[in-house]
Formats: structure tokens, sequence, C-alpha cells
């Protein structure tokens, strides 16, 4: 089955509107400003739009985007490396965070264990350590854009064609005001790995898609159906 991509120039013009001080608009409003526009892969037309809601910021969001989504050649490197490099970034994050004592260990004398099944990313992804790392990171990041409302409201943009949190913030790493770099998980996610941290060791999960422009269809896709459902939701109960 086909699926054609389609672009919101309306919600679009809102957007130009709201970045440029014309308008105010709950950051909310614009979750589906990049829904199914990725349903055809990186089209000229995607990259065109693309184009018009990051002029407002720095460069390197662009530049960000189309490393990940396009076909442009990945770069050269070692997983483990970049994975190591990420967690040590964050490291800084959860430096005094209660209870992240064990996460630190896990951080500066790395096991790690390589999966194929996804069930072992998420059953990882539940466990404290993981929790902690995610929630102190998801917080840092709030904390250094939410005096921004565009910045915020980008954020809300991406993650509609982004698969997870980490990959929205190493997509915004360079506009983070601190010496934290999340970009390293550009890299991970560019080269088909995922990954977290359980109890004792680091487990990276290789998904290693044959086929960008596929994995990116059924990744919009499922974020078209999800956004979908809670607008129904959030509908019936206004009703």
């Amino acid at each position: 089955m086909m699926y054609k991509a389609s672009f919101d120039n309306e919600l679009l013009n809102d957007w130009c509107d709201f970045c440029e001080g014309r308008k105010e608009f709950d950051s909310f409003h614009f979750s589906t400003l990049l829904m199914e526009t990725l349903l055809e892969g990186y089209t000229p037309k995607f990259d065109e739009f693309i184009t018009e809601i990051t002029k407002y910021f720095d460069s390197s969001i662009y530049k960000n985007i189309k490393y990940v989504f396009s076909n442009q050649e990945q770069s050269e490197g070692e997983v483990k490396d970049w994975v190591i490099n990420d967690l040590r970034e964050k490291r800084k994050i959860i430096n005094l965070a209660p209870d992240s004592m064990k996460l630190k260990e896990i951080i500066d004398y790395p096991q790690f264990l390589f999966v194929k099944d996804r069930d072992e990313l998420y059953k990882a992804r539940e466990t404290d350590n993981n929790t902690i790392l995610y929630e102190e990171v998801g917080d840092f990041v709030i904390e250094n854009i939410d005096n921004d409302k565009r910045l915020f409201a980008l954020k809300e943009v991406l993650y509609s064609i982004a698969s997870d949190n980490d990959l929205v913030n190493a997509i915004l790493s360079g506009l983070i005001k601190s010496d934290v770099d999340l970009s390293n998980y550009l890299d991970i996610y560019k080269n088909g790995c995922d990954y977290a941290v359980d109890d004792e060791k680091i487990l990276i999960y290789e998904f290693k898609p044959t086929n960008l422009k596929k994995k990116v269809n059924a990744l919009v896709l499922g974020k078209f159906i999800a956004f979908y459902i809670l607008n129904v939701v959030a509908h019936t109960k206004h009703k």
C-alpha cells in the first residue's frame, strides 16, 4: 500500500506567524505540522517544508534533520563509541541526581550486550537506572529551552517525525544552552541502533533497517495513528 505525503500549508503559515511574533498559539497547536510529511521519504517537497520551519533557528537543526531522515551517508565509527560518548555527556546531567550511583558506575565501567529483540530493549527501559536517565535528561532539556517558546514549540513539532525524545533532544542539541552535547544519539539512530541502561549493563538494540524510507514510513504512520486516537479521545471528552 502506498502512502502519499501531505503538507499542511495553512498550519505552516500559523507557524511562521507564531515565530515572527504576529500571533500566539499553544505549542500543541503545531503537534501535527510534520505529520505525514515523510511518508514518501525525504523528498524535495519535504526539504522545502522543513527549511521553512527551521529557518528561524540555528542551521544545525536543519542539518541534523536532513542527516537523520535523508539518504545522506552515515558517519564512520563504532556504535559502542557513540553510545558511551552519549552516556558520558548525559552523566554530567545526572551527576547529582538521587539514587544515580549505580547508573554512574555502569557509565564509568561499561559492559555491553547487543540484542536484536526489541522486547529486551523495552524491558531494559523499565529499570530504575534507565528511568533516572530518561527523566533527568528530559527535565534538563526542558529547563534549558523553556524560556524560548519557539524552541519549545519546535520540540513538539519534531516529536511527530522522531522516534522518541532522545532523537528530538539530539536534533536540538546545538540550541540547548549548556556544555552537554546530546548529538551523539544522531549517529546511534542513523546506524540503526538504540540503547538502554538496565541494572547491570548497557544494552544496545540493533534494528538495522534495510530501507530508511520504509522505516520512516512505518514510524510516521504509527505516530499518525497515535495522534489520531489522542485527538478522538480529547474530542469525545469535550462533547
